[in-house]
């Protein structure tokens, strides 16, 4: 079964493995303990949830004019409260920097937080700042005719790289692999990591 984050299908999957009409239980589990441990490994590469969802999370009151949110792309922002007061939406704006998670505000968001010493100043931001969004992108799994796919191809042909090396080490006497358990599908490469695919993670990371 594949998990909620796989990030292809099992039918595109076995399209790519030559594969297309094997009927067989035991490869269809194979590969897809294989999808979803890909999948996770490039989830836990790049830091964030890939598949869409919708999300309600605090941030600190910093007083800066970009608002950092956890998760992106954004596809919608549904409410932001500080200190639990609703902003008006025309305020700010996330059209063009929402795709690396960024909610811009002309005038700055709100700055609150601890003060301490003779000037009173502010210390550290208190996390008073709501967001209630939306964010990331329709994984093939879950894509419709309403709803297309968005999550980037070279994400996808990552996975489909990195299932194919494996299930061909398998098939061919598990060649290139110094370790490998089904049971929760882990493996390890004796020619490590292709420097390739991490700089492809590169451009989906957020330094």
């Amino acid at each position: 079964m594949l998990a909620e984050n796989a990030l292809t299908t099992l039918e595109r999957m076995k399209l790519m493995l030559g594969l297309p009409d094997v009927e067989d239980e035991k490869t269809d589990m194979v590969i897809e303990l294989l999808i979803n441990r890909a999948s996770a490994w490039i989830e836990r590469q790049i830091g964030r949830h890939l598949g869409k969802h919708a999300y309600l999370q605090w941030y600190d009151a910093d007083g800066q004019q970009e608002l950092v949110v956890d998760e992106y792309p954004i596809v919608k922002v549904e409410y932001v409260k500080e200190e639990g007061k609703l902003v008006d939406p025309s305020c700010y704006d996330y059209s063009q920097h929402g795709n690396v998670g960024v909610i811009y505000r002309d005038e700055g968001w709100l700055k609150a937080g601890y003060r301490k010493g003779l000037a009173y100043d502010i210390v550290a931001p208190k996390r008073v700042i709501e967001v209630s969004y939306t964010a990331g992108y329709v994984l093939p799994k879950d894509a419709t005719e309403d709803d297309p796919q968005t999550l980037p191809a070279d994400l996808e042909g990552l996975l489909w790289d990195m299932v194919s090396q494996t299930y061909t080490g398998l098939q061919n006497g598990s060649q290139g692999l110094s370790a490998f358990a089904i049971s929760d599908v882990h493996w390890t490469f004796d020619k490590g990591i292709r420097s390739e695919w991490m700089q492809l993670l590169g451009l989906y990371r957020r330094y």
